[in-house]
């Protein structure tokens, strides 16, 4: 009998002492989930057996109240579009004000430091506007990276959300900004 009275006692201290499987720990049920805010466009495609694009588009999404997301550039041939990271992202939901940076690589540069090979560039965008429902407009300063102490080149953008495009980012939205952080960007800055 004391056999089972301690095997009992030793069964009830091993469930005690278990999580229960039922309920959440409080950390996973604090997390939210990532947010698809929407993509912002100003890109205009020509048309013709060689397609071109040229404009920008910004892809936002949000955990737990704080924007992250995707800027890219579109230069030249429709495809493989160059892209980064938004970074320093600041972002005033009561104004909607919203500015971030982005490092990007557009191509090569040719300059006097960069050989008769030349480099991959290192493009430097910085913005500065107002995030609403339909529009994210605002100034959009692009400088090298290699002299960023340079004016650079500032124009006025108002991109507008896309709603197909915003669903498409819906159904593909990272599980949590932790995991997009560790994944790749593909066709991503070369510094």
């Amino acid at each position: 009998m004391h056999r089972i009275a301690s095997f009992a006692f030793s069964l009830a201290l091993a469930f005690a002492a278990t999580p229960s499987l039922a309920a959440p720990a409080p950390a996973a049920a604090a997390q939210a989930a990532v947010e698809t805010v929407g993509v912002y466009s100003n890109v205009r495609v020509s048309g013709g057996e060689d397609p071109h694009a040229e404009g920008y588009d910004v892809e936002l999404y949000r955990e737990n109240g704080v924007l992250f997301g995707l800027f890219y550039s579109s230069q030249g041939m429709v495809g493989d579009t160059p892209r980064g990271r938004l970074q320093d992202v600041r972002y005033d939901a009561a104004s909607g004000k919203l500015s971030f940076r982005a490092k990007l690589t557009i191509g090569q540069e040719f300059s006097k430091d960069s050989g008769p090979d030349g480099r991959p560039s290192r493009d430097l965008f910085e913005f500065d506007g107002t995030l609403g429902a339909k529009t994210l407009s605002g100034a959009l300063l692009h400088r090298s990276g290699y002299a960023p102490s340079e004016a650079g080149e500032r124009q006025m953008v108002t991109l507008k959300r896309d709603a197909q495009r915003s669903r498409d980012a819906g159904e593909l939205a990272p599980a949590s900004r932790a995991q997009w952080l560790a994944e790749p960007v593909p066709n991503g800055p070369q510094w």
